[in-house]
């Protein structure tokens, strides 16, 4: 038992009742007010910074942490009310917030509807809009840190404990706290540029926890993982059927592995959640079985497992086990190159970064690509599962991702074209060659799904979903010269070979060579995955991705 519990301060005003919990730094007790006659939140530096030799730096920090919170005035923002030292101590009060955590709704077994996930996401999104224009940065959400309002489908974001300032653009050094699965992978770098794409991953992760009752992995496995080429992290639909497809597409683009490929702020991802029709709901006051009056996934109501037998449920406790993080970083540092990550950008192979993969990532590569123009023939023994999640370098568009499709490694036997239904014959679909200008594509294709800077120096990515689900066009776009450096083209399987060749043919500015035609026919026929080719000053790739769709890009042979 906590040694502070039944101990009075400043004057008899307060009385520490309970220990609600520890963190990384602090402790939370349960106290009551006298004068006012209430419950309020009191929390200090546990027993563990107390012994510390900095320990009077982790007091001023304590205290930066009050003042920051006392800035933040939001109704979904826990409220600091006083703080005071008492001996050596340092002490906040905070309101007392009666409810459960969204941790202990969810986990392990109850995902909430998506009308009442994104509820709450609008919710903390409005929060945490007014920590980051007072320049701090919260860096541990996650749904332990979250209550749900007694009586209220209202919820209040707490322990800012880990919060710290941030400049725009700056490199800062800051303490690497880590709660796994909800921490982006910059976290794990104690210097590193800061930005709002840090908070916007763990709201996308908390959602995921929201909709599927499943942790998600720890972004430092899921950058080792995809530095083999795969991210294990399974897509929100894989668990959870009646998640669409473009909220979807919202947790994962919000849970990309490198920073700029995530919405740059909190509006930017708030607008890729689908409007909630969900209104306000008051619960009856006094009841305290929550989990059984909120709104949770049919699945789980039904006595229906939520998360199918087999899929990777990780449920770690806050903050605990640090120790475990200096193996898993060696590792990555060394197979990985996570100093050139944190650089660069994460690119794991030769292929340059995919406009329109976001929502279809592509499979792994060869160490050793054929320039020569030759196709690669996937390997018989293999048969590894779809890798769900968008590569960290693509620039993800809010569309929505088709529905997971069988892996072509599933079947390893070559075989020909599709002809059980006769070809459909070629649709007109607008593919446009290196050096179009960026009016021709606004004038031809309207307005894009997405429109972000570029990976390569001085472009910016275009997406433009033609037939969403289906097809998918892309561009890089040179900021100078206003012209296409790269063109792009992404097919699911339904769409027919005619179409792929009149659309390769448009993106060429001429009928393909022989060789580029028996290319697409031979990656569309499965007998082969990858194709690459260089003509009249481009290089180009045709590929198979682990979604089962066809991607065909081309660029500037000196682009990249």
């Amino acid at each position: 038992m906590n040694t502070l519990v039944g101990k009075t301060l400043q004057g008899n005003k307060y009385s520490l009742e309970k220990e609600l919990g520890q963190g990384g730094s602090g402790i939370t007790f349960k106290a009551w007010h006298h004068y006012l006659e209430q419950w309020v939140v009191i929390k200090t530096l546990n027993a563990q910074m107390q012994q510390h030799e900095d320990f009077p730096r982790f007091c001023r920090q304590f205290q930066d942490e009050a003042r920051r919170l006392a800035l933040c005035h939001h109704p979904h923002i826990v409220r600091v009310s006083d703080f005071f030292m008492e001996g050596d101590l340092p002490f906040m009060v905070m309101d007392y917030i009666p409810g459960q955590t969204l941790e202990e709704i969810v986990l392990p077994d109850r995902p909430l509807t998506p009308a009442l996930a994104v509820h709450y996401m609008r919710q903390l999104g409005s929060a945490l809009k007014v920590v980051h224009r007072n320049g701090l940065l919260h860096r541990d959400i996650k749904p332990a840190n979250i209550i749900l309002r007694e009586g209220t489908q209202e919820v209040v974001l707490i322990d800012f404990g880990i919060a710290r300032e941030f400049t725009p653009g700056q490199t800062q050094t800051h303490t690497s706290w880590i709660s796994a699965g909800y921490a982006p992978i910059e976290q794990y770098a104690p210097q590193e540029k800061r930005t709002p794409a840090t908070d916007v991953y763990g709201l996308a992760a908390t959602l995921y926890t929201l909709l599927t009752a499943t942790v998600p992995i720890a972004s430092v496995q899921r950058t080792l993982a995809l530095s083999h080429g795969e991210d294990p992290l399974p897509e929100p639909r894989e668990l959870q059927a009646g998640i669409t497809p473009g909220l979807n597409q919202a947790v994962l683009r919000g849970m990309a592995i490198a920073a700029h490929q995530r919405p740059a702020s909190v509006d930017d991802w708030l607008a890729l959640l689908p409007e909630s029709t969900l209104e306000p709901t008051i619960l009856p006051q006094g009841n305290e079985t929550y989990p059984q009056t909120l709104a949770v996934h049919p699945a789980a109501i039904e006595g229906v497992r939520a998360v199918p037998a087999g899929a990777n449920r990780i449920i770690e406790s806050p903050r605990s086990g640090q120790n475990w993080l200096i193996p898993i970083l060696g590792a990555i540092i060394a197979t990985a190159g996570l100093a050139l990550f944190f650089r660069l950008g994460f690119n794991p192979s030769t292929t340059p970064p995919l406009t329109v993969q976001p929502s279809f990532p592509p499979p792994p590569i060869a160490a050793s690509p054929s320039p020569d123009g030759t196709a690669t023939t996937p390997p018989v023994a293999e048969t590894p599962a779809p890798s769900p999640s968008p590569s960290p370098e693509a620039s993800v568009s809010p569309s929505p991702a088709p529905s997971p499709s069988p892996s072509p490694e599933a079947s390893v036997s070559p075989s020909p074209e599709p002809s059980a239904v006769p070809e459909p014959p070629a649709a007109q679909i607008p593919g446009f060659p290196v050096g179009t200008s960026f009016e021709t594509l606004k004038a031809n294709l309207g307005k894009p799904s997405s429109n972000q800077k570029g990976y390569w120096p001085n472009t910016r990515s275009l997406l433009y979903e033609v037939e969403p689900d289906r097809i998918s066009l892309g561009y890089s776009i040179d900021r100078e010269s206003e012209r296409v450096r790269q063109t792009e083209a992404s097919f699911a399987q339904s769409v027919g070979l005619a179409t792929m060749k009149a659309t390769l043919t448009e993106m060429l500015g001429q009928s393909p060579a022989s060789d580029i035609g028996q290319g697409l026919e031979q990656i569309y026929g499965r007998q082969a995955n990858r194709y690459e080719f260089a003509v009249n000053g481009l290089k180009g790739v045709i590929e198979r991705n682990d979604r089962d769709r066809i991607y065909i890009g081309i660029w500037d042979q000196d682009l990249h």
